[in-house]
């Protein structure tokens, strides 16, 4: 028994990560009798994680030195907005995807100064992001009654139909994101500035420049998320993006995240939450569950999930720096 319970306290995010996707499977093959693994469905699946898996993975950079976002949401629906502007001017989908890329970069790097020398708490700097990036695009739609159309969708419309290329680019972000984070410098001093930011400052990592490249790390992830936004959008209106930061947090805490960061941070809490987290929202709809009660489930999920992890770690610091 008291074997057991060492594995567990040890091993408690790959069991939260891992038991939650299989529950998720089992239960909506059960609900659904198999409907959620149609060739049909299987394909709709891919589409609806991609830009989800792609931001999540960017994210845990932040994530794993304490830090905690709120504006990934709002900063793809800019990213989106620049996309379509990009493409209406020049009609070349790769100065649209740099452009998308470049307008996210600078955003996060807005919220990597104030966090860095301002002192600001993350959650407050990503706030005040969120609304920046939100007010700007209000703006410029409100310039062109509310919505922005793409002069020439088959420019993008592979982002959204095709499987092949949302699976070679989830595949890409998340190898290179796994690389940097596990095999780098990077990845290992951010985790360690997660655990103890004094102690790591004192081994040698510069916390400013860490941060900085985490943020650039998570800026570049949200900006191609942004074009797969748009993809299945198909145009950006006032409310492009939305609740896709909630849908990130709540897809890294299913995959085993803990809110502190640290040495227990992965690249696959974000890849495994992701896959679980689509297949719930998928299989409630599937079930015939409304969007409405859908997004109940969510919040009672996400509540859930948050109380279980700060009851596990009452005694250490679980709060976002």
């Amino acid at each position: 028994m008291k074997q057991l319970k060492a594995f567990v306290s040890r091993n408690k995010g790959q069991i939260v990560r891992y038991g939650s996707l299989f529950i998720v499977v089992l239960a909506f093959s059960l609900i659904t009798k198999g409907a959620i693994f149609s060739e049909y469905n299987l394909k709709s699946l891919c589409g609806q994680a991609c830009a989800l898996l792609i931001a999540s993975v960017g994210m845990i950079f932040i994530f794993s030195h304490g830090a905690i976002d709120i504006a990934s949401g709002s900063v793809a629906g800019l990213s989106s907005l620049a996309v379509t502007l990009a493409l209406n001017q020049t009609g070349s989908m790769a100065v649209a995807v740099i452009v998308s890329c470049a307008v996210s970069v600078l955003l996060y790097l807005f919220c990597w100064f104030a966090t860095t020398k301002f002192g600001l708490m993350s959650t407050i700097a990503s706030l005040a992001v969120m609304f920046v990036a939100r007010g700007i695009v209000t703006y410029i739609l409100s310039a062109h009654d509310g919505r922005i159309n793409i002069a020439d969708y088959s420019l993008i419309s592979p982002w959204k139909n095709s499987v092949a290329l949302q699976l070679a680019l989830m595949a890409t972000f998340s190898a290179a994101c796994v690389f940097l984070f596990n095999y780098t410098a990077l990845g290992k001093r951010s985790k360690a500035i997660g655990d103890n930011p004094v102690s790591a400052e004192q081994s040698g990592a510069k916390l400013a420049q860490v941060k900085l490249w985490c943020y650039v790390a998570a800026g570049l992830c949200v900006g191609a998320a942004g074009v797969f936004v748009l993809a299945r959008a198909g145009n950006v209106s006032k409310n492009i993006g939305a609740g896709m930061e909630m849908s990130v947090m709540i897809a890294v805490i299913l995959g085993g995240m803990n809110l502190s960061g640290g040495t227990k941070s992965r690249v696959s809490a974000a890849i495994v939450g992701t896959i679980t987290y689509t297949l719930l929202s998928n299989g409630l709809s599937i079930a015939g569950m409304s969007q409405q009660r859908i997004s109940l489930a969510k919040g009672i999920i996400f509540l859930i999930i948050i109380a279980a992890t700060l009851r596990q770690d009452k005694q250490s610091s679980v709060m976002p720096r």
